[in-house]
């Protein structure tokens, strides 16, 4: 007990041995500093469903409820990387005290929906609706936690879950966004079900709740409170063998599952560089590091770095856990999958040829060649590089093939611009970027056709304009 003291606070490592060098004590700090690092990387995951969850629940969203929007999400939905086309359904679920089961509906006319069941570290359990695993043809899923030996539901696919919490991030699947379209994605969303397995018989009522307009603050905030954070997730949750190690790292720096949160001062400004630091190198790895180039001589590269489809996004290789991979990966995205690039796909850009980052002070252009491979739309999409999520206090997130506005050259191809204000005549191809913040891009394939993955159709890389 008394070495566990030690360990956990800064000023004890750092200045019990009275007759400790200079050079000692900075490479204790360095050390600390290091770990508190690993630390928010390996974490990220959980810190983003820990964010989607309390951004929920700020909108009065409890375990059970189903959220969704009555209108296209605007940007005080601010989580990583959301589309702004098609309206978003949420819930979350606890399998703690047992098994619970989740109904989604059959498609119906016009509308069906499309997403993936996930635990609380994002790793996927199954996609759901008519491009999951019930085809559209809806079906009940049954989350039972591990050991579970009791009764379930004929007919129903059953999943073991890894983790005591869990969640989904569900976009209905509608002809456009025309509010008549809106409306029957809502009323389908509506019909979805989540309730404990012990009361399938008579399951209780559940809540939807419309988060449409309502700000919710779901992006983690990497700075020197992340580590409350990070210790409040470790209370919750399951300790699965493979984080043993880290659970041994995350007591070194003063968080330990079943103890008090209580960091010294001197631990605290460690926390305060060190939440920002990993922020930087997971921009960094996400965007110039890891994810492989598209196309030959451009910028473009793809959405997740290699591992995704071999691992179901968890990167737990045979012989190895690429946490920091999954780290970066998950500092863009807020959501896996379990079938990528069955129903879209999505390549990024963050810099401009010569390898800037994109600045929102600055005025650029997208030239999208002609015919597109989609059988459905292509959407892009501006996001800011340090939150991953849309630019605050816009009225316009993106740009896709669907907008009556959007004008075409002569030859199909499309001009799209982006910088703080718009070109003369030219707003309706035009996204708005925030001035004195860095931003990158997303560009969507909806209903991908070959042409996108054999590299017969290549998007160009931007333009800086004078």
């Amino acid at each position: 007990m008394r070495l566990t003291a030690i360990f956990t606070t800064l000023a004890v490592v750092v200045t019990s041995a009275s007759g400790a060098s200079a050079q000692e004590r900075s490479l204790q700090e360095q050390m600390l500093h290091s770990r508190c690092v690993e630390a928010v990387v390996w974490a990220m995951p959980l810190l983003n469903y820990k964010g989607f969850r309390d951004g929920h629940a700020s909108a009065g969203v409890k375990v059970n409820d189903i959220a969704y929007h009555s209108q296209i999400q605007n940007w005080k939905f601010q989580t990583a990387t959301p589309n702004d086309t098609t309206p978003y359904v949420n819930f979350f679920w606890n399998i703690a005290n047992g098994p619970v089961v989740v109904e989604i509906p059959p498609s119906a006319d016009g509308v069906g929906i499309f997403g993936t069941l996930m635990d609380a570290w994002q790793r996927p359990i199954d996609d759901v609706g008519a491009a999951g695993r019930d085809k559209g043809l809806g079906g009940k899923y049954v989350m039972v936690p591990n050991g579970y030996d009791g009764p379930l539901l004929p007919d129903a696919y059953t999943y073991t879950q890894r983790t005591n919490q869990g969640f989904a991030i569900l976009r209905a699947i509608i002809p456009d966004a025309d509010q008549a379209n809106v409306d029957k994605a809502a009323e389908f969303a509506r019909g979805i079900r989540v309730y404990p397995l012990a009361e399938a018989n008579d399951p209780p009522a559940n809540d939807y709740v419309d988060i449409y307009d309502k700000k919710l603050e779901m992006t983690p905030v990497l700075d020197g409170g992340v580590f409350a954070e990070i210790h409040e997730m470790i209370q919750e949750e399951v300790v699965e063998e493979q984080n043993l190690a880290m659970m041994g790292l995350l007591r070194r720096i003063g968080i330990e599952k079943g103890r008090p949160f209580a960091p010294t001062p001197e631990m605290r400004a460690i926390y305060d560089e060190a939440g920002p630091d990993a922020l930087q190198y997971m921009i960094g790895e996400y965007h110039r590091e890891l994810n492989p180039i598209m196309y030959e001589g451009k910028k473009w590269s793809l959405l997740l770095p290699p591992g995704v489809r071999e691992t179901d996004f968890s990167y737990e290789f045979p012989s190895y856990f690429d946490y920091h991979a999954r780290g970066a990966t998950y500092y863009a995205i807020i959501s896996s999958v379990k079938n990528y690039g069955s129903a879209t796909f999505y390549l990024d850009l963050a810099e401009t040829p010569d390898g800037e980052w994109l600045d929102g002070s600055e005025n650029y252009k997208l030239v999208v060649p002609p015919n597109p491979p989609v059988r459905d739309f292509w959407a892009v999409t501006v996001y800011d590089l340090e939150t991953a999520s849309y630019v605050r206090e816009t009225t316009k997130i993106g740009i896709d093939s669907n907008r009556p506005e959007l004008e075409e050259n002569a030859d199909g191809s499309v001009d799209v611009y982006f910088g703080p204000k718009p070109p003369n005549g030219k707003g309706g191809n035009w996204i708005p970027t925030a001035e004195g913040r860095r931003f990158f891009l997303l560009f969507r394939f909806y209903g991908p056709e070959p042409a996108v993955y054999d590299g017969s159709w290549e998007l160009n890389d931007i333009e800086r304009l004078e």
